[in-house]
């Protein structure tokens, strides 16, 4: 019975995706990654939330002339107020980007660095010295 272990997962497999239950990791991490829905409170129409909510902006524009951003999309001027303030999603960043490993950091002019090599006394691009 060689192939017994194989259809026993199959067979679990089928039976937790009947159940509702992901096992696949790409649906996981674009399940953790996605954008929440806002919902206008006028209308009831869904927009992901993004930093700017610029669809958001143009559909009080567009649609409840009358109101304000502030009364059609409550949830989005609380997620603006958190990142004007430094918190929520978008301050999640990375801390070990930046200045140190292999790409952060100023980079050098090269310039700087032929100049800083003649001024040691060392010669660059020199020509090579050939067999006779």
């Amino acid at each position: 019975m060689p192939l017994g272990g194989k259809a026993l997962k199959r067979r679990e497999q089928a039976k937790d995706a009947k159940n509702g239950v992901v096992r696949d990791e790409l649906a996981l991490r674009k399940a953790a990654n996605a954008k929440a829905d806002v919902h206008c409170t006028v209308c009831a129409v869904a927009f992901k939330l993004t930093k700017r909510n610029v669809d958001q902006r143009a559909h009080v524009e567009s649609k409840h002339p009358g109101k304000t951003f502030a009364e059609c999309f409550p949830e989005c001027v609380a997620h603006e107020k958190a990142l004007a303030e430094g918190g929520g999603a978008a301050s999640n960043k990375n801390p070990n980007k930046g200045g140190v490993g292999k790409t952060g950091g100023k980079k050098k002019n090269k310039d700087e660095d032929l100049s800083a090599l003649l001024s040691e006394g060392l010669s660059v691009g020199g020509k090579k010295k050939g067999k006779k």
